[in-house]
C-alpha cells in the first residue's frame, strides 16, 4: 500500500532525477483503489503545454496521452499518464482552450479520448496544423 509520504517521496525523487518543466500544483491520492499523483503544468499556451507533456512522457514508463473536455465544455485538459520508476502512476496535465478544429473539438463535455504522442509533437511545433 502506498502512503501519502511514499507518493510524495516518489514525485520528489523523480523531480530531483530529471530536469522537468515547472509545476503549478501536485495532488497525491493514497486512498484505496489506484493510488497516484497528478501534477498540473505551470504553462498556459498550447505549444508550452505540449512540450512539457512530452518532456514528462520521456521520463515515464508506459506513457500514454489523453484529451478530456471539461464538463463546462470550454477547454480541454491534455494529459500524459504513465509510471514513475517507483511504479507510482502519475497524470501530468495542462488546459488548452477549446477551438473548433483543435485537439478534443469532437468530444462532448466530460468526454475523453486517447491521443497519440505524435499529436502532442505537432502541437508543440508552432505553425503546424493539428487535426
Amino acid at each position: 500500500m502506498s502512503t501519502t509520504v511514499d507518493l510524495l517521496d516518489a514525485i520528489r525523487a523523480h523531480l530531483t532525477a530529471f530536469e522537468l518543466p515547472q509545476l503549478y500544483s501536485v495532488n497525491v491520492v493514497a486512498a484505496s483503489g489506484e493510488p497516484g499523483v497528478s501534477a498540473h503544468l505551470a504553462a498556459h499556451h498550447p505549444p508550452q503545454i505540449a512540450t512539457g507533456l512530452l518532456a514528462w512522457a520521456d521520463t515515464l514508463t508506459s506513457a500514454t496521452a489523453e484529451a478530456w473536455r471539461v464538463p463546462s465544455g470550454d477547454s480541454i485538459h491534455l494529459s500524459v499518464i504513465g509510471r514513475l520508476p517507483s511504479d507510482v502512476t502519475i497524470r501530468v496535465y495542462g488546459g488548452v482552450p477549446l477551438t473548433p478544429h483543435g485537439i478534443g473539438a469532437d468530444l462532448t463535455p466530460d468526454g475523453s479520448a486517447t491521443v497519440s504522442l505524435t499529436v502532442l509533437r505537432h502541437l508543440a511545433t508552432p505553425g503546424e496544423v493539428t487535426l
